[in-house]
């Protein structure tokens, strides 16, 4: 584990940690909705449940390269799925940065962690 994949994993493994527990208690429920347009409670436990994946094979992924790559795979399609249906309900606001920033972060470990191997 490089000092890199370290520094770019700390940051997603402390927000997908957190978010999917806000995501659960309802907290975030009205952010959720404003950025998504689903006001479905299954559809926020199952990106919860995304989340807090992401963030376990991250964790993990700090010593095992291969949990690394699946973890940025989830994280990195979240922040895409997130991005995308941002784009679709006309949502501009402070989720896009948030979200590029995430999607960064995830394609960085990505190509920390492969230097040219196959992924997994």
């Amino acid at each position: 584990m490089s000092l890199l994949s370290t520094a770019l994993s700390i940051p997603l493994i402390l927000e997908f940690t957190v978010a999917p527990i806000n995501l659960i208690t309802g907290r975030n429920a009205h952010i959720f909705t404003e950025f998504t347009g689903l006001t479905s409670r299954p559809a926020m436990l199952a990106v919860a449940a995304l989340n807090a994946a992401g963030a376990g094979l991250l964790t993990v992924g700090l010593v095992n390269r291969q949990a690394a790559v699946l973890g940025a795979l989830v994280i990195g399609g979240v922040s895409a799925w997130y991005l995308i249906m941002m784009m679709r309900n006309g949502h501009f606001g402070i989720g896009v940065p948030a979200f590029l920033l995430t999607g960064a972060l995830a394609l960085g470990i990505l190509l920390e962690r492969s230097r040219g191997r196959r992924l997994i």
